[in-house]
C-alpha cells in the first residue's frame, strides 16, 4: 500500500534525484535503467509502490531527456580559458594590504587570497598564514549568459572529474570562474575544458 503520510510519490522521486544529480546526467544521455533505479529507490525509500516510482521516473526521464545540454557546451566552447602557473593560495585571519591578488574570498573567520607570485616579490605574512604552493589557476571568462544558465559550473566540474582532477578551489562570480588545481594536473585540466 502506498504510504500517504510521506506525500506524493513524484515529489519523493524528484527529491531523490536532486540528492543524486548524477542521475540527471544519465537521464540526459539516455543511459539510465529506469527499472533498476525504481528498485533501488523502493529499497531506500520504504513504503512506496515500485510501479508508482517507475511511473514518476518515466515522467521525469521524459522531461530531462528533452533538455538540451548543447547550449552549455557551446557557452563553454566560446569562453576564453587561460592557464596560469606561479600561483599560490594564502589563507590568513586578517587582511594583507600590500598584497597584489587575483582574487580574495572573505570567509567567516579567514580570508583566502589567490596570488600571482610574479607580481608579489616581497610581502610579510602573519605566522598563522597557510600558504599553498605548486598550484595553478584556470581562469574562465564567459559571456554574461552563464549567469542565467543552470549547470554551467557543474559542466566544468564534470569535465575535470572525468579526467580525475581534484578541484582545490573554485570561485564563480558573474561571468568569471577561477579554478585552482594542483600544478601537476594543470595541462590535463586545460585539455579537459578545451576538448569539445
Amino acid at each position: 500500500m502506498e504510504r500517504i503520510a510521506r506525500g506524493n510519490v513524484e515529489t519523493m522521486v524528484r527529491d531523490y534525484i536532486k540528492k543524486n544529480p548524477e542521475l540527471i546526467i544519465s537521464m540526459r544521455m539516455g543511459i539510465l535503467n529506469v527499472s533498476k533505479l525504481s528498485r533501488r529507490i523502493a529499497m531506500e525509500e520504504k513504503g512506496y509502490n515500485i510501479i508508482s516510482i517507475r511511473s514518476a521516473l518515466n515522467k521525469i526521464f521524459m522531461e530531462n531527456s528533452a533538455a538540451d545540454t548543447t547550449h552549455i557546451d557551446k557557452l563553454l566552447s566560446e569562453s576564453k580559458i587561460t592557464l596560469q602557473d606561479k600561483i599560490m593560495v594564502i589563507t590568513v585571519d586578517k587582511r594583507i594590504d600590500a598584497l597584489n591578488f587575483l582574487s580574495a574570498t572573505y570567509l567567516t573567520d579567514s580570508i583566502v587570497y589567490i596570488v600571482d607570485e610574479t607580481k608579489n616579490k616581497k610581502f610579510d605574512l602573519p605566522k598563522s598564514a597557510v600558504v599553498e604552493r605548486n598550484v595553478s589557476s584556470l581562469h574562465i571568462f564567459s559571456s554574461m549568459e552563464i549567469v542565467k544558465t543552470p549547470g554551467f559550473v557543474m559542466k566544468i566540474n564534470e569535465r575535470l572529474f572525468s579526467y580525475e582532477i581534484n578541484v582545490l578551489q573554485l570561485i564563480s562570480c558573474s561571468n568569471e570562474t577561477i579554478i585552482i588545481i594542483n600544478r601537476k594536473d594543470a595541462i590535463r585540466a586545460y585539455e579537459a575544458l578545451m576538448n569539445q
